[in-house]
């Protein structure tokens, strides 16, 4: 790779973004010998965005290079070439006949692209191997009872309003840490108690209890959200937290999906927006159609999604996603113990 003065780019630009496209070779360039870009050829770059774009999870954000130079307000042009400077004053566009040829990205940016690219590369699955695999998941046997029997129930706020799944933590120590009373759970109170007292008393309590158990690896919690009688959270945060939340009167039910504590934005990222930007609403998707787009960090959930509309037997939305869901995290509720009241639950702590 050879190397140039950013005072020699700028004076015979077009000489070096003729040598990028006649070579295909990146050109680094340097500001008083100190690194301070790169050009890079437009196919390459394509390439490192692509796979860069395709990164889950928690991530650093792209870095970006802080207006320091002055830049010319229009575009300029020698023999072929016009070079187009960004607002920052350090990146810069280079086009031919109106084509763009190569890009100078900073140092920090261009390396910040590698190595999301590098990532995002192992974890691309060619369409043919991603076909594979999804006969392959299509043949595999639902573990437990699955969590698409509840759907229906839970559209319509019952048993719970709130249904979270919570990887790590034992369900007693979730339960304690949401503000559930240790009294209760030492007693082991169970739901059917619950349901038992409020006819024999008529009472309501069984709105205000957390309902809790464990099934295939996961803590399971099923309430009501009334007057935020739990807190909701755990210090430190789990590996993995699935929130479902259901309020029938206004026809929202949302999904949310954390890693590590760091919320999984349903939407793509956007360079200059907070990474949580909103919930995912069940009426959004459309079944046959993928509900999240190809760059967003839940779009892995469209092929468990696609799956289950081929090989589950459930009909409707809602239904739908969430057999996609016990599909791809191998969720589970007992159904029997669940509708029985045979499942431990516990009251707020008591003031």
């Amino acid at each position: 790779m050879i190397s140039v003065e950013l005072s020699e780019l700028l004076a015979d630009f077009g000489r070096l973004i003729g040598h990028v496209e006649e070579t295909g070779e990146r050109v680094r360039v340097t500001d008083g010998d100190e690194p301070m870009g790169v050009l890079v050829p437009a196919a390459e770059l394509a390439e490192l965005e692509h796979f860069a774009q395709r990164v889950r999870g928690r991530r650093e954000r792209r870095p970006r290079s802080k207006a320091g130079r002055e830049h010319p307000l229009g575009p300029e042009q020698q023999s072929p070439y016009v070079r187009y400077v960004h607002t920052d004053g350090v990146r810069m566009t280079f086009t031919r006949d109106h084509a763009i040829v190569a890009e100078l990205r900073s140092v920090e940016e261009l390396a910040w692209l590698e190595n999301n690219a590098r990532i995002g590369r192992q974890s691309y699955i060619p369409p043919e191997q991603a076909a594979a695999f999804e006969e392959f998941l299509a043949r595999q046997p639902l573990a437990g009872d699955g969590i698409a029997w509840i759907a229906d129930r839970w559209k319509g706020q019952e048993p719970f309003t709130v249904l979270e799944f919570i990887k790590g933590p034992a369900p007693e120590d979730v339960a304690l840490a949401y503000g559930a009373d240790v009294q209760d759970i030492n007693d082991e109170l169970m739901l059917h108690q619950v349901w038992e007292r409020d006819k024999r008393e008529g009472t309501d309590d069984v709105y205000r209890v957390l309902v809790f158990g464990s099934e295939l690896g996961w803590t399971w919690l099923g309430y009501h959200d009334l007057g935020d009688a739990f807190s909701r959270s755990l210090d430190p945060p789990p590996s993995q937290q699935i929130t479902l939340t259901a309020i029938e009167p206004k026809a929202i039910y949302d999904f949310r999906y954390y890693r590590d504590g760091v919320y999984q934005n349903p939407f793509p990222l956007e360079d200059d927006l907070d990474e949580q930007r909103d919930m995912y609403e069940l009426i959004w998707y459309t079944p046959g159609e993928p509900p999240f787009e190809p760059n967003a960090p839940l779009d892995f959930l469209n092929t468990y999604i696609r799956v289950a509309e081929k090989v589950s037997g459930w009909t409707g939305g809602i239904p739908l996603f969430f057999a996609g869901l016990e599909r791809a995290f191998d969720l589970s509720l007992p159904r029997d113990a669940i509708t029985s009241g045979q499942v431990r639950c516990a009251r707020p702590t008591r003031r």
